[in-house]
This record gives C-alpha cells, sequence and structure tokens, in this order.
C-alpha cells in the first residue's frame, strides 16, 4: 500500500509499545488479583466488573487509534493517470544573491521586491517552463526548467542574499550558464531574465556574454534592483535590537544599482530594461514574451491516485465510539 504522508506511520513505533504496555499492566492486575484473594473476596469487591467487557473496550480504544494513524497517512487507492499538454516559451531566471540584495534601498530589501516579483511572475504563467540559477561568483541551477509552477514558488522561498559560498558577482558568468541550460533543451522559443543590482565583479564582461545569447537568438530581460541612490547593508542587531550595517573604512557601506551595462545587455540580445521597483516590471515581461512563438506542444503525463484515508477514518470514529459506549460492569 501506498501512503501520502508514510512518516506518520511512525508513530506505531510509539503506540504500539505504549498499548502493550497498558495491556500488560491490565494481565498483572488481574493476575494478582487471582493470586492474593480467594474466590469469595474477588466476587465481593469485583462483582460489577466484566473483565471481558474491559477488555473489548480498550481494544476498541486501541484499533481505533490504529486507524487514526492510518487514515492520517492518506492511504492511496487505485492509480488515476491523465495527460497534460502544454506550449509555450522556456524562461531561464538569473538572480543575483550575492550581499548587496540585502540592501534596504526599497523595502523591505531588495530580494525581498524581486521575490515578490518573481512569484507575481509566476502566477501570468501558463504552459512555460521556468528554471532558475542562482549566482554570485560562482553559479547554482537551484530549479532546472519546469512548468510545475507551485514547486518553484517553494524553491524562490529559500532562496537568500549569501547562499552561495564564494562572494562576488559575475553577471557575464550567469548569462553564459544560462544560455548553455536553454540550448540543451533544444528549444527555438527562448529567454532569459537577469535580475541582478548590477555590480559586476569578475568572470566574463556582461556585454560579451550579450552578444553571446544575441548570437543564440535569445533575449535577455534584465531587471535592476535597487535605487541609484542606494542604501545600507544591514549586518545584525545589537543587544539592545537596534540595527547595525555593514561598514567600509569606518564609514556605514552603501551599495548603489547601476544599470548602464544592464541596458546595454538587454539592448544587444533585444531584450529590455526594467526596474524592480516598478510594480508592473514583470507583468510587462510577461506581456513581452507572451507574443513570441511558442515551443512546439508536448504532452506531460501524471498519475494521482484516489485517497481512501476517509475509509480507515470511518472506522477509526465507529471503534472509537463503540469503545465510549461500551460499558464494563455486569448487567444486574
Amino acid at each position: 500500500m501506498n501512503f501520502g504522508n508514510d512518516g506518520l506511520l511512525k508513530l506505531f513505533i510509539i503506540a504500539i509499545p505504549l498499548f502493550a504496555y497498558f495491556f500488560y499492566k491490565i494481565f498483572r492486575i488481574i493476575s494478582n488479583y487471582n493470586s492474593f484473594m480467594d474466590a469469595k473476596t474477588r466476587g465481593k469487591l469485583l462483582f460489577s466488573v466484566s473483565w471481558t467487557s474491559a477488555i473489548i473496550k480498550y481494544s476498541c480504544y486501541f484499533a481505533a487509534f490504529i486507524f487514526f494513524i492510518i487514515a492520517l497517512a492518506r492511504p492511496y487507492g487505485a492509480p488515476i493517470k491523465s495527460d497534460e499538454e502544454y506550449k509555450g516559451v522556456d524562461i531561464m531566471v538569473l538572480l543575483d544573491t550575492s550581499e548587496s540584495m540585502t540592501a534596504i534601498d526599497v523595502k523591505p530589501n531588495r530580494m525581498g521586491v524581486v521575490k515578490q516579483g518573481l512569484k507575481d511572475f509566476l502566477n501570468l504563467l501558463s504552459g512555460d517552463r521556468i528554471g532558475i540559477i542562482v549566482f554570485e561568483k560562482d553559479t547554482f541551477v537551484q530549479c532546472p526548467l519546469t512548468n510545475d509552477y507551485e514547486t518553484v514558488d517553494m524553491i524562490l522561498d529559500n532562496i537568500y542574499p549569501g547562499m552561495l559560498p564564494v562572494e562576488g558577482t559575475a553577471i557575464g558568468d550567469a548569462i553564459k550558464e544560462g544560455i548553455q541550460r536553454l540550448i540543451e533543451k533544444g528549444e527555438k522559443s527562448r529567454v532569459i531574465i537577469l535580475v541582478t543590482d548590477g555590480e559586476n565583479l569578475s568572470g566574463m564582461p556582461p556585454i560579451d556574454a550579450a552578444r553571446l545569447a544575441q548570437k543564440e537568438g535569445i533575449p535577455v530581460y534584465t531587471v535592476g534592483a535597487g535605487t541609484q541612490q542606494g542604501g545600507p547593508m544591514p549586518e545584525g542587531q545589537d543587544a539592545w535590537g537596534r540595527e547595525y550595517y555593514k561598514t567600509y573604512n569606518g564609514q556605514v557601506a552603501i551599495t548603489r544599482m547601476d544599470d548602464s551595462e544592464l541596458k546595454q545587455v538587454a539592448g544587444i540580445t533585444g531584450g529590455k530594461y526594467y526596474s524592480a521597483t516598478d510594480p508592473n516590471a514583470f507583468r510587462n515581461i510577461m506581456n513581452d514574451i507572451s507574443g513570441m512563438q511558442k515551443n512546439d506542444t508536448k504532452i506531460k503525463s501524471h498519475t494521482k491516485y484516489e485517497e481512501n484515508y476517509y475509509i480507515y477514518l470511518f472506522i477509526g470514529i465507529i471503534l472509537f465510539i463503540t469503545g465510549n459506549i461500551l460499558p464494563v460492569r455486569k448487567r444486574t
């Protein structure tokens, strides 16, 4: 039998020994009565107790508990297969996770604004595949191309500034990695969305990477995170709960968004530049993408299972009610 939450079956590890101990104690009580009392005395003290009814009563409780655990584990029934047709554009998001994305020149911070924009963007997709590459000095494929938007949304929740081990921002390398991942899939309609504060510090020059994207016919839409006025980067709180910030040469470090290269990258590749401070930035990108030719229709097979938990839940309820109403006293 397959279960949706099979981890809950571990409750049996606790439940079965407890109930075994409980029944053992009942057995010991009965044995002690038989050992230390004669039949006449036992009859006077325990004349109204039906040990058979008591055992049945608590057996019902035990069985009900077992069925409740099985119901919580969501036992599956017969498989239900279905096919889903989809077609769209392959979209690779390049998301800067450098420390500068913690800057608070926008509220709550640069990363917070960007992640909310990407979540809104996910809600606009239909049939398109989307993937995420996070980057600093190194790049990492956080999510390969997929049209499972719920999974992408959960992955976004777990992305944060400084998550990669090597600091520094290599925008050109990220663009190159995004191009390679899209080429591997061999689709015609492909787009890169580059989200960064524009501070390139190492690796391939972004302009060179843009020319590679142009050669492959992949437009790069760039989104600048932050403002040109810039803002400080929170580093923690002191003992009194006051925020303190990263410093440089004894002064609070201010990181400013540089969009000059981002505009050039977008222009070279046939994409567009947007600012993350614009609440419609990602919606405008979606409007541009929706006008592109869709990739060929594909069929994705899904297998779901019938939910059978209610059967076990119903049996558990019946057993629990039976245990409650079953008397342990003999009828007189």
